[in-house]
């Protein structure tokens, strides 16, 4: 029975926790396991992340198995051991429909994610991809959504496809805003066009002429929480929660994102930034930290100060207080795709997508599932563009 055919299981009977666990040819070993499970595991969790060839703070232990308990306790682990026993690879699968035709394994991007790169130790970057390639989707596909298509994850589970004959496809490439030192700090702003950098200087001074403004950023975890709670209060009352995708829209969401704020404080890996009148929050930011890159995860602004450009100016300042750990060389917007805010803003860019590996040699149901997804993939560009024009 494939691997992919027993998940399928597993999550056809939730109430049901199993671990499968199969032997492969290298000596490697591949496992899946439920949330619990996993959490069993948390120290040698953490050691991978750390040790992993790309960071990707979505998958760590703090951050994903909240998502889980949350968002869909259905979710399984996948967990690769070396020939030595030792956690090489990790990332959360479900079982899906490619295309609503072909059965797949995909890792698992939940919505307040913006990251799927899997977890790989870097001294062990080819075994793991291999274990992940062509042990997770047996003779189906598999679908890593978010992956940024330049780093040596993308390229070491291309390259373990195509040694199994599986082939490749990239599907939904586009860039995303990012932001390195050379321009952060002072020089974001000064690299912007002249006319534009002078606007956001006119309406900071203009704020000022009203009142003392401040920037703010914390790492406190006391201070954290409570300023997490005024960035949900401020998010309700703006756009997101006018359409229900605020994260107080439902008690889900709201306990997720607590549970991540919260645990992720005590560990000191989060920073809220805020821009203060007075002591009113006009914009207010979540940003994690995981070795060497830095996530705006989240932004929300004071609409009865949108005059003023607060998000923005947000941005613009954010970059630098969190370069001011020595060792963050990279900032991740996690922008959707299509999203001009953070590009207008921040110069740097790197190409993210999703994977897309077949079963060994094609299929013909492979095709048409892939087919259907980049028209899926596109037609979801088309409405994007659309309400662009509209805004």
């Amino acid at each position: 029975m494939s691997l992919a055919s027993l998940h399928s299981a597993a999550v056809a009977d939730r109430r049901v926790e199993r671990r499968v666990s199969f032997p492969r040819r290298d000596g490697s070993r591949l496992a899946l396991l439920s949330s619990p499970q996993a959490a069993a595991l948390i120290e040698e969790w953490r050691d991978l992340a750390r040790s992993s060839a790309e960071e990707n703070v979505f998958f760590h232990p703090g951050m994903l198995l909240p998502a889980i308990d949350h968002l869909d306790g259905g979710i399984r682990i996948a967990a690769v051991r070396g020939s030595e026993g030792r956690l090489i690879a990790l990332a959360p699968v479900d079982a899906v429909r490619f295309g609503r035709v072909a059965p797949a394994v995909r890792l698992w991007v939940h919505d307040f994610a913006a990251v799927g790169s899997p977890l790989i130790d870097a001294g062990a970057l080819a075994a793991g991809a291999e274990a992940i390639v062509d042990g997770l989707p047996g003779d189906g596909s598999l679908i890593v959504p978010a992956l940024p298509l330049d780093g040596p994850v993308a390229a070491a589970l291309a390259a373990a496809a195509r040694a199994a004959g599986r082939p490749v496809h990239v599907v939904g490439a586009h860039w995303r805003a990012v932001l390195g030192r050379a321009v952060a700090g002072d020089g974001l702003r000064a690299a912007l066009p002249s006319r534009r950098r002078g606007d956001f200087a006119r309406q900071m001074r203009r704020l000022g002429e009203r009142g003392t403004v401040a920037l703010e950023v914390t790492g406190e975890p006391d201070r954290v929480r409570a300023r997490f709670e005024e960035f949900l209060w401020l998010e309700a009352r703006g756009w997101r929660g006018q359409r229900g995708l605020a994260l107080v829209s439902t008690a889900a969401y709201a306990a997720f994102a607590r549970d991540v704020v919260f645990n992720r404080s005590e560990r000191g890996t989060v920073r809220l930034a805020s821009i203060r009148f007075g002591e009113r929050p006009v914009a207010i930011a979540v940003a994690f930290v995981a070795g060497a890159t830095a996530y705006a995860w989240r932004l929300t602004y004071d609409a009865d100060f949108a005059r003023y450009s607060p998000g923005a100016q947000l941005m613009l300042d954010l970059p630098g207080s969190l370069l001011e750990d020595p060792d963050v060389a990279m900032i991740d917007s996690c922008s959707p795709a299509g999203d001009r805010f953070a590009a207008s803003l921040w110069p740097d860019r790197m190409s993210v997508g999703t994977l897309v590996v077949g079963p060994p040699g094609g299929s013909l149901l492979h095709n048409a599932g892939l087919a259907a997804f980049r028209a899926e993939i596109e037609a979801r560009a088309a409405a994007r563009r659309l309400r662009t024009r509209l805004a």
